[in-house]
């Protein structure tokens, strides 16, 4: 290094000698820049560094070197891409390197818009590999694409103060940082808040009591803003203040009792002056206080906080601590660091106030954590309603429409409606109706209420309720705001958001308006059971008169409309203002349609009503759309013939918009070119953003549509829709919508699997919709078609998703013929669909007939055949025909291998699938090496980020699992757990079954406290999203009942055991593997509860089912037969059980090793059948021996080897179905 400068706070940004250009410069004119910094400091949040660090990157290579690990970075004020990198040369600036997207990565559309992502600055960890990669990008060679951590400064800092954030409390944060890390870390935290924060101690703690946590998970303390560095002294770390109180509120008194004695006893008897504590717990007599030093403060400081956390008797001595410790100077009592690093100011934080993470009541009752409610917020508790508000608007303020400037009237109804929403406050929630035909007004008097109450409420959302995927859509949109976690799963985080809402936190006052609501069935399934809010509906639905408040919304009365005239035209009279109403029938729309024509062309009254007659007159000659609408219709006729003659452009725009949904429609839309031409005008437009700004321009001055320049968006009133379709031949028909789909096409990402896309997706998903594009004979169209399908599936909102799937397929079908290239592809979805929902009949009969189809038109060696053979592999696997699965899997992926290619996507979809088939007949060693070299393949790809990628590592996981190294697998469960729940959220599908999974590989590693809270956890959240029938679901139950039966729970396990039993029955059949495996397991806790005759004829059953299905020697029939022998031993069948285990070890040891744990929990129970039968020579070897491997293979923590070395327990041994 020729220059080092080390500068802290990341204030280079503001010096000049820090230039680049001032730099001293290498003899060959290259300069290297490395940054060390640890990202917490407020300059990385204020992104103000940012253009210093994007001008040394345009005059040389640099790179970020972060001081936490990875893991924690996006807990920092450094936001990583997911990359790959090229260098075209070595040593060249970062500007001229290239980059792509990697996985879930970014691209340009994805990034911040003050970004410019020309610059890619590596950000590394400090470690070798991270190192490596860096220098063989910048070392020479061969140019090529290397996965790397980029961020991508931004040019320009916005200039103004940033408004500040609110501070949270100590409660607020630690309830946030229990929210964001893994239990095991938190568990950390609390036990590290029991003693001073010194490096040693850290690692006493975490070495001795949790060794399965690393520097990784300390880090996590620092980066959510829990402890800051001491300066100097004897600790490392000092808490902020409050949070050591919190911590020890939240954790378990065994915790602390455990972190007390482990120092102690470190510590020893020289230590007893300062830490005090082991005597203080076990009642003995204590040295007196020290004298409070640097040394002695920060042990007395954590002395205190231990004996209140404690409570009761401990009190007394904690106020003789208090005491000294108020009595002594500051500086002696914990050393601070000055304000001098980045990493003193803690994270800024979203999470809640103490207030707003407890229920509403118990603002001043502190829970233990068995009790403490789950705290959802991020955001800042809303200020109460009355004298005490300190601001006029809602916190939170989403997709409401433009106000009209010119509304006038309604004041009753705006009272009527305020009283009635005044009075809910104080009952249940109920929704409130604003009912009545189109046209009259319900939505503008909504957004009137809106504006005027807005100082009212927290909390302001409308919604647009046509279609149930939009409001789950906006649903989705309000969740962060609420400081709610999202996925990408959207019923999950839907209901979050509902739940959120009922118990009102954090916010307390909201109002959600459901405008356009049709079916109050459909709709209603999204309102919060309860709160301490509003809902508002509007609907032309007379329905929802019988279960909602209505509140009848008519036309104007006359002077109403009379005065609304005047507004825009102030020189009518009142007769000819009285006599346009009359003509209008005092609608509301029609009078706002005649008012701005009049203001725009100031025609007189008398001709105006002359060109009304007249267009009323057309309207009775045909059928009018939308019945009696004759008025408005009219009125409208007028604005749309003058609109055609002036701007051609813009009518023909209109023309194309009213076929799509009364929703907004982002302006985007019109900035990209259609495949094909619509119309010489409109095509004239579109290519001139100048002249597209004038036609909607147009379009505005008569009131035919409102633009929102706030989201850039353009909404017709569907009259206005109905009106111009009226107005159209069946030619100009088939145009206008043809140039509707042209611009739909335009807009589609061809990304439906990329979550950076879905936006786009949601936004589109109304208009393909209602333009019909289902029915397109354009084959561009039906490829929206199939990606708003492939977007909904992904998305989560199966609903909607099978709704469009089977309209498709049932018209093209029909239309293009069952063997069209895009009906199969529409059927494979559907099927996989159904799959999904748990339709399985209908699934196999799709995939029967579709796959039929494909042999017909493609052949059997095409990809498309390929993907419907292995749809009808997973059919194999729902009826229990696994050997007949592999059997096709592995021809499947043969067939790819030779056909396509070893790393053609659908060929590694292929080995993935094979691989489920593998681990399904017990195959478990081929299936991990099969999946490595998919696993390998796949992050080459699509990067290890993908969700392909991390789909194979799963099954990895669950194969080393199986094979017996359960150590190794629990590792990384738990870094997939956590990858996937940073990448795809919390409430992702994937995301959930690594955490049923990681239950099983806690338990299977010995952590049954941890395992048994996560299976419970785990369970609720699946039977509560997807229902107690879903195979997830079912899945984690069966987990569940193997817990009750650990902790001794007998009872509830054999209550939930039979009906999981019977559960898998109902859904597989009953002699499916599966179902067998919960009888296996269900067998158990009968003959822990005396029963081992019903366990003996369970067990002997499955045993014979599970021989016929699968083969004598499949895992989970040596684990029957292991528990068939313990089921005659329990009988007095000694000799019986001796039989059954000797030829069980014998053939374990052939399937599995000597040192597999089913094969010792086999030898283990061998040993006690010897013993019984008077053998004890060969007894006393045999477990002797087996105890030791247990020894070796599982650890001396493990329960399991505590319980070989009684003789009078036999070791059970569970069946885990792994996933079909």
């Amino acid at each position: 290094m020729r220059d080092l400068r080390p500068d802290h706070h990341a204030q280079a940004a503001a010096r000049a000698q820090c230039h680049p250009a001032t730099l001293p410069r290498h003899r060959a004119g290259t300069r290297l820049t490395l940054l060390l910094t640890d990202g917490a400091g407020p300059r990385w949040r204020s992104h103000e560094v940012e253009p210093l660090l994007r001008r040394w990157g345009q005059s040389g290579p640099l790179a970020l070197i972060h001081l936490l690990p990875h893991p924690v970075w996006h807990a920092t004020g450094l936001r990583g891409w997911q990359v790959l990198l090229r260098s075209p040369a070595p040593g060249v600036a970062n500007h001229r390197m290239r980059w792509r997207p990697r996985g879930l990565g970014p691209d340009v559309h994805g990034l911040p818009p003050a970004h410019r992502p020309d610059v890619a600055v590596p950000v590394l960890e400090l470690t070798p590999r991270w190192l490596d990669a860096w220098s063989g990008l910048l070392g020479g060679g061969p140019p090529s694409w290397l996965p790397m951590t980029v961020m991508f400064p931004r040019a320009r800092v916005p200039a103004g103060p940033t408004a500040a954030e609110p501070v949270p409390t100590p409660a607020a944060r630690v309830a946030r940082f229990q929210s964001s890390v893994p239990r095991s870390v938190f568990t950390l935290a609390t036990m590290l808040s029991a003693i001073p924060l010194s490096a040693g101690l850290i690692e006493e703690v975490r070495g001795a009591l949790l060794p399965g946590t690393s520097l990784t998970d300390v880090a996590h303390l620092l980066v959510h803003g829990l402890v800051r560095p001491a300066d100097g002294g004897h600790t490392t770390f000092a808490f902020a203040p409050g949070i050591r109180e919190e911590l020890l509120a939240t954790g378990r008194r065994t915790d602390v009792v455990r972190v007390v004695e482990l120092i102690g006893d470190r510590q020893g008897s020289g230590g007893e002056h300062l830490w005090r504590l082991p005597r203080l717990l076990r009642g003995a007599a204590v040295h007196r206080l020290p004298p409070v030093d640097a040394e002695s403060g920060p042990w007395l400081m954590a002395e205190s906080a231990v004996l209140h956390a404690l409570s009761g008797p401990f009190l007394e001595p904690a106020r003789e601590v208090d005491e000294a410790l108020a009595a002594a100077p500051a500086d002696r009592k914990r050393p601070q660091r000055a304000q001098q690093h980045g990493t003193t100011t803690p994270a800024p934080s979203t999470a809640p106030s103490d207030a707003a993470a407890r229920p509403p009541g118990d603002a001043d009752r502190r829970t233990d954590q068995g009790k403490r409610r789950p705290v959802m917020p991020q955001q800042a508790p809303a200020s109460t309603v009355g004298n005490g508000r300190t601001r006029s608007t809602p916190t939170i303020w989403g997709n409401i429409p433009p106000r009209n400037p010119n509304f006038t009237g309604r004041e009753e109804l705006l009272d009527k409606l305020h009283q009635r929403l005044l009075r809910e406050k104080a009952t249940a929630v109920l929704p409130h109706t604003l009912h009545g035909m189109g046209g009259v007004g319900k939505s503008l008097l909504a957004v009137e209420y809106l504006y005027r109450r807005m100082a009212e409420y927290d909390v302001v959302w409308w919604i647009s309720a046509e279609r149930t995927a939009q409001i789950s859509l906006s649903l989705v949109e309000l969740a962060p705001r609420l400081g709610l976690p999202t996925g990408s799963d959207v019923s999950s985080t839907v209901a979050s958001v509902l739940e959120a809402l009922r118990i009102g936190v954090p916010y307390t006052n909201w109002i959600l308006v459901f405008d356009n609501a049709e079916s109050p069935e459909s709709v209603r399934q999204f309102f919060p059971a309860g709160g301490p809010g509003n809902i508002l509906v509007t609907s032309r639905n007379p329905q929802w008169a019988s279960v909602a408040r209505p509140l009848e919304v008519d036309v104007f009365m006359r002077e109403e409309s009379k005065q609304l005239l005047r507004v825009r035209g102030p020189e009518i009279s009142d007769a000819e203002a009285d006599r346009l109403a009359e003509a209008l029938g005092d609608l509301p729309l029609a009078i706002e349609q005649a008012a701005a024509w009049h203001a725009e062309t100031g025609m007189p009254v008398d001709e105006y009503l002359r060109l009304l007659d007249e267009k009323r007159v057309d309207l009775l000659r045909g059928t009018a759309p939308l019945g009696n609408q004759h008025p408005v219709i009219a009125a409208w006729n007028i604005s749309l013939d003058r609109l055609e003659a002036k701007s051609p452009a813009a009518y023909q725009l209109l023309q194309v918009c009213s076929f799509y949904a009364p929703e907004p429609i982002a302006r985007t839309m019109f900035m990209r070119m259609p495949p094909s031409p619509i119309t010489p005008e409109l095509d004239t437009a579109l290519e001139d953003p100048i002249r597209l700004g004038q036609a909607i321009r147009d379009i505005g001055r008569y009131s035919l549509a409102r633009f929102d320049h706030r989201t850039n968006s353009l909404q017709m009133h569907r009259l206005v829709q109905a009106a111009l379709q009226f107005r159209m031949t069946e030619e100009d028909r088939a145009t206008m919508r043809h140039g509707a789909h042209m611009l739909l096409v335009a807009s589609d990402p061809n990304d439906p699997s990329n979550a950076l896309r879905w936006d786009r997706y949601g936004a589109l998903y109304p208009h393909v919709v209602v333009s019909g594009a289902v029915q397109s004979d354009e084959t561009w169209v039906r490829r929206l078609v199939v990606n708003e399908v492939k977007y909904l599936r992904r998305w989560g909102d199966y609903e909607s998703c099978l709704e469009l799937a089977r309209t498709a397929y049932d018209d093209w079908s029909g239309r293009l013929g069952a063997e069209h290239t895009q009906t199969l592809q529409i059927a494979r979805w559907l099927a996989f669909l159904q799959f999904s929902m748990g339709r399985y009949k209908e699934a196999a009969e799709l995939n029967t007939k579709t796959l039929e189809a494909h042999l017909r038109s493609l052949g059997p060696h095409h990809q498309d055949t390929f993907a419907a053979l292995g749809n009808v592999a997973i059919d194999h696997r729902v009826r229990g025909a696994f050997t007949e699965a592999l059997q096709l899997s592995d021809s499947v992926h043969q067939q790819s291998l030779q056909l396509i290619g070893p790393d053609d996507p659908e060929t590694l979809r292929a080995a993935h699938n094979l691989g489920v088939s593998l681990r399904l007949v017990g195959k478990f060693a081929r299936a991990y090496e099969l999946d490595q070299q998919t696993w390998r393949n796949r992050i080459q790809i699509f990067g290890q980020d993908h969700i392909d990628s991390l789909s194979t590592w799963l099954g990895m996981i669950v194969d080393l699992r199986e094979l017996g190294d359960y150590e190794t697998a629990l590792t990384y469960h738990r870094e997939i757990t956590e990858q996937a729940t940073t990448l795809l959220g919390g409430s992702n599908p994937f995301t959930l079954s690594c955490i049923r999974l990681l239950a099983v590989a806690l338990r299977k590693a010995g952590e049954h406290e941890e395992a048994a809270a996560t299976a419970q956890r785990i369970r609720a959240e699946l039977v509560r999203r997807y229902g107690d029938r879903n195979p997830e679901s079912m899945a984690a139950t069966l987990e569940l009942t193997i817990h009750l039966r650990h902790r001794g729970d007998l009872e509830e396990a054999l209550r939930l055991g039979t009906a999981i039993c019977r559960r898998y029955e109902e859904t597989y059949g009953k002699h499916h593997p599966h179902a067998l495996s919960a009888a296996a397991n269900l067998a158990i806790t009968y003959r822990l509860l005396g029963d081992a005759a019903a366990a003996q004829y369970i067990d002997a059953v499955a045993l014979d089912q599970l021989t016929q299905t699968l083969d004598a020697t499949h895992p989970s029939a040596l684990v029957c037969r292991t528990n068939l022998a313990s089921d005659h031993y329990a009988l007095g069948d000694a000799a019986g059980a001796l039989d059954l285990d000797t030829e069980t070890l014998r053939r374990s040891r052939e399937v599995f090793d000597d040192e597999h744990p089913s094969t010792l929990a086999c030898a283990a129970n061998l040993a006690m059948d010897l013993r019984a039968v008077g053998r004890d020579e060969e007894a006393e070897t045999l477990h002797r021996d087996t105890r030791d491997r247990l020894h070796r293979t599982l650890g001396s923590g493990h329960p399991a080897v505590a319980q070989a070395a009684d003789w009078d327990h036999r070791a059970d041994c569970d069946i885990d179905p792994m996933p079909l």
